[in-house]
């Protein structure tokens, strides 16, 4: 396969109307009733097998390209119009993104070859160049045209797909500022009003064990309240410390904007909160893998994992996040590395991490790693 359509534009009403045509010239050429009858369900057939292409259109190219080419060589065998040639244009059409020049040349000839041979005895050596002529010459041209629409479709859909991810990526980062303010914030009450809401609790709990009888009484309710006080603040500043719900927004929003493939996310429930710098270098690398699995394979899902490990070869004692992707496809070698993928290479370097692919159990398993930096202390 030359090519992988990947864009979602529909072309089932201009295929359908393409196929109704040559039925009806078919039916209306045809010699007699019982031509009309046996042609009847190969017309069906071609139907059937049009829309499975429509809805499918990298599924099983070769064995549909087989099937296609059966049964116009059979249709042939039934009708005289050249109006069958209809079908040899939607042949190039269809089939233009897979089909190598050479191999379309191939087709069209071979089938162009059947009707001749078909028709052999009928045109008694009076061979009709001229509409064969036209014929060929109008199918690769139409091979090259359609080729050249499904890579612009293609070159569209994916620049619709960038943008999206661009909108996503923004939102990250949009996100994490706004975070990192409210950690900032939270920061600052605690360090503040905490510690002196903390010392005045103290010097409360002092005064009441010093009080007299008639002070006490007032002495303790201020003390429940300075108590109460603080730990409202802690619960605020708590609040305020959102683990990974950021990033889990941020990449569910790069899975809504490709409905073609199903993505799952799993996220360690032990996943601190993330520096900008490494929320978006996971967001990228999610972006890749999504982008990969389109481009390269008839994938139909991918898992995402996130998680907190402990590397024992580190030299540091920091853990490390780990994310790995793997999609539903059987791989028997590593495929080679594009711009993308060292662009991602290049990110890790600044966090100090790695990047790896594996094969494991006919599975590609795309793992990037780096150690965890924490910003913020735990509030006690």
């Amino acid at each position: 396969m030359e090519q992988t359509i990947r864009h979602t534009t529909d072309w089932s009403y201009s295929t359908i109307a393409s196929w109704l045509g040559v039925t009806i010239a078919c039916f209306y050429y045809a010699d007699s009733q019982l031509s009309i009858f046996m042609q009847t369900p190969i017309h069906l057939a071609l139907l059937c097998l049009l829309w499975f292409i429509i809805k499918r259109p990298n599924d099983y190219v070769n064995h549909a390209a087989s099937v296609y080419f059966m049964l116009l060589v059979w249709l042939m065998q039934l009708t005289t119009t050249s109006l069958v040639f209809i079908h040899l244009v939607m042949f190039t059409a269809i089939f233009s993104a897979h089909f190598s020049a050479f191999k379309m040349l191939l087709c069209v000839i071979a089938i162009l070859s059947a009707y001749c041979i078909t028709h052999w005895q009928r045109w008694e050596g009076s061979i009709p160049w001229a509409t064969l002529l036209v014929w060929f010459f109008f199918s690769l041209m139409n091979w090259f045209v359609s080729r050249r629409i499904v890579e612009s479709l293609n070159i569209h859909y994916q620049s619709k797909q960038n943008y999206k991810e661009l909108k996503a990526t923004q939102s990250l980062v949009a996100a994490m500022g706004a975070e990192q303010e409210r950690l900032s914030l939270s920061r600052e009450l605690h360090d503040t009003l905490g510690h002196k809401l903390t010392a005045l609790s103290i010097n409360l709990d002092l005064a009441k064990r010093q009080a007299s009888s008639e002070t006490l009484d007032a002495i303790s309710l201020c003390h429940r309240l300075s108590q109460d006080v603080l730990d409202e603040v802690r619960e605020i500043v708590s609040k305020q410390r959102q683990k990974h719900a950021v990033l889990e927004d941020s990449l569910e929003q790069v899975f809504a904007a490709t409905p073609q493939l199903n993505c799952k996310l799993s996220i360690s429930d032990e996943l601190v909160t993330l520096t900008q710098q490494q929320s978006i270098c996971v967001v990228r690398f999610c972006q890749e893998m999504i982008s990969n699995t389109l481009k390269h394979t008839k994938a139909t899902e991918i898992e995402f994992t996130v998680q907190i490990v402990q590397f024992t070869e580190s030299n540091s004692n920091a853990p490390w996040l780990r994310v790995s992707a793997l999609h539903n496809q059987k791989e028997v070698k590593q495929p080679k590395p594009g711009n993308g993928l060292k662009g991602l290479g290049e990110r890790l370097e600044q966090l100090s991490g790695t990047f790896k692919q594996s094969i494991l159990k006919d599975r590609l398993i795309s793992e990037i790693s780096f150690p965890l930096t924490f910003q913020e202390a735990d509030y006690e």
